[in-house]
């Protein structure tokens, strides 16, 4: 995968927020992908190259949030109106986001959250508490590029409530199904399980094929299994680890080599949250909702008019 330097992040956030140069424009000047753009606009963010700062009241989209709902059987959708620029929608859905699921982690015990640039952003977003009786647990293990943190996720946010957290110390896919059947006869897995059966809420992003393809090491090693049989442009999107195609099916080969929650654990937590902040995860968002399952959704109204659009 492409590992852009500092000062070449600030370069291609220079050219996006002051040069206004588009996504196309700035790729073609880097002989970078359009995804690789982006992600990197995401990277100069988390690093602390570029600071944004908004001030203005989140309005939103009640039409598109009850068409959402019905039309997907959400128990509670946020359709935020879109404003000026992407990094102010990115912003707003994350800030949003975050206190909802902070307002929803009053009466949680057992938290699961997932691993990206978009769960750090929204663990930034929330509200120093004291919360000694709330446990904040790793869902999946990490593919090996992950960034090195001196904390894991689940601690970043355990932090934030003075709270506990449970880790997964083990990689994201395993390809000998014996590994993973070893892995779970050890008891501090017996120990995850244990929370995984009794979560309130799950908070997760969305992924595309794309940021699979990225990943070198995975595309070599374990991309021809895992995806053996699977045409690439047939999957929709990811979640949990876990691909489906653009009518919510999910290829359940995929989901025995995965490391980390089952299926039937994720859909008995009565609360499982999705953010979704970019455009070009259309498709991935509406395949997501046709499986089931999310059951509460962050989003904007450029994004819910596109899925409305193409379930049609």
């Amino acid at each position: 995968m492409t590992q852009l330097s500092n000062e070449e992040l600030a370069s291609i956030a220079h050219d996006y927020y002051l040069s206004k140069l588009n996504i196309a424009d700035i790729s073609q000047k880097y002989n970078l992908s359009r995804y690789l753009i982006t992600k990197a606009l995401d990277d100069a963010e988390e690093r602390g190259i570029v600071k944004i700062s908004i001030q203005q009241h989140t309005k939103r989209n009640e039409e598109l949030e009850r068409q959402m709902q019905n039309r997907f059987h959400l128990k509670e959708v946020f359709i935020l109106e879109n404003l000026p620029t992407k990094n102010q929608d990115s912003e707003a859905i994350v800030n949003f986001a975050a206190k909802q699921i902070q307002n929803y982690a009053q009466t949680a015990k057992n938290i699961g959250m997932t691993w990206g640039t978009l769960m750090l952003d929204v663990i930034n977003e929330f509200t120093d508490e004291d919360r000694d009786d709330l446990t904040f647990v790793q869902l999946l293990g990490q593919t090996l590029n992950s960034k090195k943190r001196k904390t894991s996720l689940v601690q970043e946010a355990s932090n934030k409530f003075n709270s506990r957290s449970i880790s997964l110390p083990a990689p994201l896919y395993a390809l000998n199904s014996d590994f993973i059947h070893a892995l779970e006869k050890e008891p501090f897995y017996h120990e995850l399980h244990s929370y995984y059966k009794n979560l309130d809420l799950i908070f997760s992003g969305i992924g595309t094929f794309q940021s699979i393809q990225v990943d070198q090491f995975l595309m070599k090693n374990y991309a021809p299994t895992l995806f053996k049989g699977i045409d690439p442009k047939q999957i929709a999107g990811l979640i949990f680890g876990r691909p489906y195609d653009i009518e919510g099916n999910f290829y359940q080969e995929v989901g025995k080599h995965v490391c980390g929650i089952n299926l039937d654990e994720i859909m008995q937590t009565p609360t499982r949250f999705v953010i979704v902040k970019n455009r070009f995860k259309t498709d991935a968002l509406l395949g997501a909702l046709r499986t089931g399952v999310i059951t509460h959704l962050v989003t904007n109204s450029a994004i819910a008019e596109q899925v409305l659009e193409k379930s049609k």
